[in-house]
C-alpha cells in the first residue's frame, strides 16, 4: 500500500487538509447557497401552485358566471315575452272596448241624425201645408174678390 501510495504521490496531511476544505467548503455552500435557493425554489412553488388553483377558481368562477348570464337572460326573455303577451291582450281589450264605444256613438249619431231629419221633414211638411194653406186662402180670396 505504501508502495501506491509513494507511486501515485499522495500525501496524507495534503489529503486531510484538501478533505477539510472541501467539507467547509459545502458547509458555507449548503448554508449561504443550498438553503436560499432552496428556499426560493420552494416559494417559486407555492406561488406557481397558488397561481394555478386561483386560475382554477377564476375558470370555475367564469363557468358559473355564464351559466348565472344564461339563467338571467333566459328569464328576461320569458318576462319579456309574458310582457309582450299580456300587452297585446291588454292592446286586443282596448281595441274591442273602443270599437264598441265608435259602434255606440256611430249609432247614437245615426239616429240623432234621422231624428232631426225627421224632424226637419216634419217641420218642412208642417211649412207646406200652411203654405198650401196661405196659396189656396189667397187663391180663393182671388177668385172671391174677381166673383
Amino acid at each position: 500500500m505504501e508502495q501506491i501510495v509513494s507511486v501515485f504521490g499522495i500525501n496524507w496531511k495534503l489529503l486531510l487538509i484538501q478533505g477539510v476544505n472541501f467539507g467547509l467548503l459545502l458547509a458555507i455552500l449548503y448554508k449561504f447557497l443550498y438553503k436560499p435557493v432552496l428556499h426560493m425554489v420552494d416559494t417559486r412553488r407555492l406561488k406557481i401552485e397558488r397561481a394555478i388553483h386561483d386560475a382554477d377558481e377564476a375558470e370555475r368562477q367564469l363557468g358559473e358566471a355564464e351559466a348565472e348570464k344564461a339563467r338571467i337572460l333566459r328569464e328576461a326573455t320569458e318576462k319579456g315575452d309574458a310582457v309582450i303577451d299580456a300587452a297585446k291582450k291588454h292592446a286586443e281589450n282596448e281595441e274591442h272596448l273602443i270599437m264598441k264605444d265608435a259602434h255606440r256613438k256611430a249609432v247614437h249619431l245615426l239616429n240623432e241624425a234621422e231624428r232631426r231629419t225627421n224632424r226637419e221633414h216634419d217641420e218642412m211638411i208642417e211649412k207646406a201645408e200652411r203654405e198650401v194653406a196661405r196659396m189656396a186662402i189667397l187663391s180663393a180670396e182671388k177668385i172671391l174678390r174677381k166673383a
